[in-house]
């Protein structure tokens, strides 16, 4: 079990790494996705979100 979970973490810290790829796929997903610090301010948005919402810029909602 042990080997498993570090196996799994492994794979997420690698993925991480890989900061920019990241940011691409949330960028490019097909689906909105918006994200929020814990005490609620957004961070980040992505294409989808802006075009669900009709917000041309994603400075509109980041940061607030």
């Amino acid at each position: 079990m042990e080997d498993k979970q570090k196996n799994i973490i492994e794979s997420f810290e690698k993925l991480f790494d890989q900061e920019e790829l990241l940011a691409k796929v949330i960028e490019y997903f097909p689906y909105p996705i918006q994200v929020y610090a814990p005490d609620g301010t957004s961070v980040l948005v992505n294409k989808a979100m802006l075009a669900e919402y009709n917000i041309s810029r994603p400075e509109m909602i980041v940061g607030r």
